[in-house]
């Protein structure tokens, strides 16, 4: 996203605000779904590529989504959907307590002035940027926490019963089983499942409680932390001023094209390069997907698709060209009800697949015996003869 100005104003300029962080958290966690949706749709038709992938799919998508997000933390200081937000991690900056000292003390007093020099140092531009560990910590709560609470919360609905459980009571829930002279291994392992069951709802819950305080918190400016994990690792998002994103594109112009003295260098250098650059490429091609899919939601909801998918119904087809007379076959009579074989009315009307209509006797008995039609010297079998009706149904 582009540059964002200040809406807040004074020093809370580079502060996002909690619909900004909130939008940028659901933005990650619809990825997961909309992703397992359109590999479980091709995996359909290519099941054989596919449904190993869709079998273990919270296993693929943590080990994709970790190169992604390492790469976004690497290149941009933030996570994929933060940096798409137009916002980026920085180190918190450490608080440091001072005692009262007696200023005259010389020693204490250029220690003071050392530990100020450091704190000014600190608040620098560019000094709280990500360091490899903080890179690491934001991974593991970027992609080792929702994977744990994924498979705990799958664990959880397969041992409690589910849905219907929480539904209809203990009908769908199994019954306890008697372990009285099991081994000790069979009646931990038990237990622990019963304590499972019984302490994870309240861990739950405290998960939750301690995102909504945090989200309390930042709102009314109590608190630089959005989330708990943020303030366990000691990170804050701010959002990404016209210097980040100058800096940004001076290091894209910077980056020195790597040589390579022979041929497995030079391919190993193209692939890593191509990786990079798709990498870069997600952030362009989400916001193209998004709006590809929304034109096709509109169109289909659309009249000109109405219009479009009738235009064929409703088009005039334009009848067969008509075979003329030929010279040497019998002459049309003036009137149209006359057969041109008897010179009569015709009756028990018949046609050719000529298109010509006769008396069905007059007819049959000239293409039985000549295996034409008389008036235009089309070939013509007796199975070619179709009778006609009236209004009248006659």
């Amino acid at each position: 996203m582009e540059f964002m100005s200040n809406l807040g104003g004074g020093a809370q300029a580079d502060r996002p605000s909690l619909f900004e962080l909130i939008a940028q958290d659901k933005m990650r966690e619809m990825l997961e779904p909309a992703l397992r949706y359109v590999i479980a749709v091709y995996a359909q038709r290519y099941p054989r590529y596919l449904i190993r992938i869709v079998n273990r799919y919270e296993e693929f998508y943590a080990v994709l989504m970790f190169f992604v997000e390492r790469h976004y933390l690497r290149e941009y200081g933030a996570s994929f959907a933060e940096n798409f937000y137009g916002l980026k991690r920085v180190r918190a900056p450490r608080v440091v307590k001072h005692a009262k000292v007696n200023i005259d003390d010389e020693s204490v007093a250029s220690s003071a002035a050392t530990a100020a020099a450091a704190a000014s140092m600190s608040a620098l531009p560019g000094s709280n940027k990500l360091r490899e560990r903080d890179i690491r910590k934001s991974l593991l709560f970027l992609i080792g926490l929702p994977y744990v609470k994924c498979k705990m919360d799958e664990y959880y609905e397969k041992v409690s019963g589910g849905e219907a459980a929480r539904l209809f009571g203990d009908e769908f829930t199994q019954e306890e089983e008697d372990l009285t002279g099991q081994p000790l291994s069979v009646r931990t392992k038990a237990m622990a499942l019963k304590l499972f069951k019984k302490g994870y709802p309240f861990v739950n819950a405290l998960y939750q409680l301690s995102i909504l305080a945090h989200y309390i918190g930042y709102l009314y400016n109590k608190t630089p932390y959005y989330s708990p994990w943020l303030r366990l690792i000691g990170i804050e998002v701010k959002r990404m001023s016209a210097a980040d994103y100058r800096d940004i594109q001076q290091k894209a112009r910077n980056t020195p094209k790597r040589t390579s003295n022979s041929l497995i260098e030079s391919v190993q250098n193209n692939i890593l390069g191509l990786l990079s650059g798709s990498l870069d490429f997600l952030k362009v091609l989400l916001p193209m997907s998004i709006f590809f899919f929304k034109f096709l939601e509109w169109w289909y909801q659309s009249d000109y698709y109405r219009k479009a998918s009738t235009a064929g119904d409703s088009a005039e087809v334009p009848p067969p060209a008509r075979v003329k007379p030929h010279p040497e076959g019998l002459p049309l009579p003036r009137e149209a009800n006359i057969c041109p074989i008897c010179l009569k009315t015709i009756t028990n009307p018949t046609a050719l697949s000529s298109g010509y209509v006769y008396c069905y006797p007059c007819a049959h008995k000239q293409v039985e015996d000549h295996e034409r039609c008389p008036v235009t010297l089309m070939h013509c079998r007796t199975d070619d003869l179709r009778k006609l009706y009236n209004d009248a149904g006659m």
